[in-house]
């Protein structure tokens, strides 16, 4: 994997502050690695896609907002374990690439970081199939029949659900589906614009380009007292406006402790998506696994690896707090790291379930399995295709719908 990037340019931004880790980066320049300095604000703007930082020297909530517009492939390093939080859970399983203990060892952090430079690579990688919610399970189908129903209608929309499942994806996929698409979606996160939304006159510059395209509005509960009565005044003005709105849990928390207008919130939520956790369709989980496998490994030049029988029960097993971005950061990291044929427990940065005497060790048992690899195997390639995954199998449609039914993959 590390001879597939090793003629690629070396480039490592550098997150000031830098703190302890000062002292590395003159061996990291020795080492052939081209440094450039950033702060929290800038990383937006750069080109680079590997980051160090110091995790002792950023205040997490702030760099988890920098990092969620970016995508950077990071490697933090920390002189100790840090307090336990949501934050840190969150950075670490669905934002860092790994986390480094000072002191450092040296030639590990440069393997480190040119293997981080190879899931940069994943990281830009582009397929040329068309974007779409995935799963096979009754919740993804019937989001993907809202999303078609949402798409041809205008007027603001409140997509919300957990962190990680996928909220951005469905703001793309009704973007693409307006007659704007050809025109990138305008993203702007509220707690970025330090004047506010609207001026003191209650215009916008930023809703303005919703004569042109879609606008994808983040952060919404931050907004002043002001400013959520100029939007509610808008968007009453301009009913069709081309508004999506991204939100977890927070907008109602707001709404609930009268932090946020109950008429916006009616207005706004009117119309409506959700995102389901993982853990609400672990049918597709599998699925969803191969599906990032396949289409990574190919952006490295990899044959497609299956997952040994332990990391299925592993992902299986874990709760997945991150959702599918957390999924599909581990994937990448796995491809990266895995060296044997399959991509093991261990590649996913996940502990296999103790082994106890009631583990399956019958040939039914062993069969069982079997069906749920190759189901998983078909459902991942042909997705929206069930006359063509049953034919792969050489088995009858009914025959598959049974099967899909026997192991709960819908």
């Amino acid at each position: 994997m590390l001879e597939a990037v090793s003629g690629t340019s070396r480039q490592l931004l550098v997150l000031e502050p830098i703190g302890a880790c000062e002292a590395l980066l003159p061996l990291l320049q020795d080492a052939g690695w081209s440094l450039r300095r950033c702060t929290a604000e800038t990383l937006v703007t750069m080109t680079s896609h590997v980051l160090l930082l110091d995790l002792h020297e950023q205040p997490l909530p702030s760099l988890l907002a920098h990092l969620r517009r970016t995508g950077l492939c990071c490697v933090a390093l920390a002189a100790s374990q840090p307090a336990a939080s949501s934050e840190l859970d969150e950075l670490a399983h669905e934002w860092l690439f790994a986390v480094l203990s000072l002191p450092v060892d040296v030639p590990g952090l440069l393997e480190t970081l040119q293997q981080a430079q190879a899931g940069a690579r994943l990281l830009r990688s582009k397929s040329k199939k068309p974007r779409q919610f995935l799963g096979n399970s009754g919740q993804a189908r019937s989001l993907r029949k809202q999303l078609d129903e949402q798409g041809r209608r205008d007027g603001p929309l409140l997509i919300r659900g957990p962190r990680g499942s996928g909220k951005h994806l469905l703001a793309q996929l009704l973007h693409e589906r307006t007659a704007s698409a050809q025109r990138r979606m305008l993203q702007v996160d509220v707690t970025q614009l330090p004047g506010g939304l609207f001026d003191q006159a209650g215009h916008s510059a930023t809703l303005a380009a919703a004569a042109s395209t879609t606008i994808l509005l983040e952060g919404i509960t931050t907004l002043s007292s002001a400013d959520q009565q100029h939007l509610l005044h808008h968007l009453q003005g301009h009913p069709g406006l081309r508004l999506l709105v991204i939100s977890g849990d927070e907008l109602e928390v707001a709404l609930q402790t009268k932090h946020f207008r109950e008429d916006l919130y009616r207005l706004l939520s009117a119309r409506q998506l959700h995102t389901p956790a993982l853990s609400e369709h672990p049918g597709d989980l599998l699925m969803l696994a191969e599906h990032f496998a396949r289409r990574h490994g190919v952006a490295i030049g990899r044959h497609h690896r299956r997952f040994s029988e332990e990391a299925i029960e592993a992902m299986m097993a874990h709760a997945w707090p991150g959702n599918v971005r957390e999924l599909r950061n581990r994937l990448l990291r796995a491809l990266v790291l895995s060296q044997g044929r399959q991509i093991l427990a261990t590649d996913l940065g996940l502990e296999a379930p103790q082994a106890t005497d009631d583990d399956p060790v019958t040939l039914e048992d062993y069969i069982l399995r079997a069906e749920r690899q190759a189901l998983n195997d078909v459902l991942g390639r042909y997705t929206h295709n069930m006359s063509q995954a049953a034919r792969t199998l050489g088995v009858s449609r009914p025959t598959f719908y049974r099967l899909l039914h026997k192991h709960r993959l819908r």
